[in-house]
């Protein structure tokens, strides 16, 4: 079966499934929600069918690799703690250049609701 780009690029309005940001079908990157090197654990489904495929730009799919996404949560959820172990951005905290907020990872679809204005 052949994959619908344009199709998959709408379902979220042109943006990243993952981190929202706005896309061009160009640029747009198809992202397996449930990875494909484990479809051996769903032999009955489709991988590639339309509610499996998510638009992603080429940064969330990259580092988001064969991780499901509830793993890949968990992974972006240790970026700060990480980054507080790199000498110049604990410089640049201390200076002022950066300000830390943290909370919970949130995907782009988890909060979309077609049809807002916001979205489109």
């Amino acid at each position: 079966m052949k994959i619908d780009r344009q199709l998959i690029y709408q379902k979220f309005g042109g943006r990243c499934a993952y981190c929202g940001r706005e896309i061009t079908v160009k640029q747009m990157q198809v992202d397996h929600y449930w990875p494909q090197f484990l479809a051996h654990f769903q032999p009955n489904l489709d991988n590639n069918r339309i509610e499996n495929l998510m638009p992603s730009c080429a940064k969330c799919n990259n580092h988001k690799h064969g991780m499901r996404p509830e793993i890949w949560r968990k992974e972006l959820e240790l970026q700060v703690t990480r980054l507080r172990k790199n000498t110049q951005f604990d410089r640049a905290l201390r200076f002022g250049q950066l300000q830390i907020t943290e909370k919970p990872v949130v995907f782009y679809f988890e909060t979309f609701q077609p049809g807002n204005i916001a979205d489109t």
